[in-house]
């Protein structure tokens, strides 16, 4: 009979359960506040009772184990040290090797620097030598130029000097001639003279006779008589007039 009321008030039977377990709770948490009362109780007792008495002994598991924590955070260290060292000593080589690089880059540069530099002075030197060459050939066809024209001045005045001279000479010799006795008009010849550069005569021969022997000595002996002959005064002049030929023709 209770069950089918159960069955037919559902909600009365929530009811009950609720409360069951709301008993439940509220005995539980009675029990777990004794316990708690009882064991702080209990621990109050302990100290108290602990606290007048030896410390008991240390257990050597706890030295052991913190010996063995300190090994492990010195070892972890003394590793990280070591990273540490290791990784400023790969920086420094990665730095020197930068440096020589940079080094190296450097003297490159320089040298190729100093290559141009020697390169473009030694273009301006060959410049300069060949500007030079220029400049000399063209002094040099300059002097030969002026020594050509000086020579053909010297020439024509050489010439002039000596056609001048040469008639002088005509002149003094003719001067100093006379007639031999019965000697026809008409006759000429021509006579070779060696002078000195006073105008000395060294020597003095008919080289293209007259035909007459007479006549022909006759003006050898004027030539001799007539010395010292003119001569050119520029001593360079006096090669043409080393020997001299002319024609003596006294008409």
């Amino acid at each position: 009979m209770l069950a089918n009321r159960l069955r037919q008030n559902p909600g009365r039977v929530r009811a009950i359960i609720y409360a069951v377990l709301v008993h439940a709770v509220v005995i539980g948490i009675a029990i777990i506040g004794f316990r708690w009362s009882v064991d702080s109780s209990s621990s109050e007792k302990v100290v108290q009772a602990t606290a007048v008495t030896e410390p008991p002994p240390r257990k050597t598991e706890e030295p052991d184990k913190r010996a063995q924590e300190e090994e492990t955070e010195r070892q972890k260290a003394e590793a990280e040290i070591r990273r540490q060292a290791d990784l400023m000593k790969k920086q420094e080589e990665e730095l020197a090797q930068q440096r020589l690089m940079a080094e190296r880059t450097k003297r490159e540069a320089e040298e190729k620097v100093r290559q141009k530099r020697a390169a473009d002075e030694e273009r301006k030197q060959e410049a300069k030598r060949r500007q030079k060459a220029v400049e000399q050939t063209l002094q040099e066809q300059l002097a030969a130029e002026e020594k050509a024209r000086q020579q053909a001045a010297f020439a024509a005045r050489a010439a002039t000097e000596i056609d001048k001279y040469r008639l002088l000479i005509r002149q003094r010799v003719s001067r100093s001639w006379n007639r031999p006795v019965g000697v026809a008009k008409g006759l000429k010849c021509v006579v070779s003279v060696r002078l000195t550069p006073t105008g000395e005569v060294l020597s003095a021969n008919v080289v293209r006779s007259s035909g007459n022997g007479l006549f022909d000595r006759s003006v050898e002996n004027a030539v001799y008589k007539a010395a010292p002959l003119p001569l050119p005064e520029d001593p360079a002049l006096y090669e043409n007039f080393r020997e001299i030929e002319f024609l003596f023709n006294p008409e």
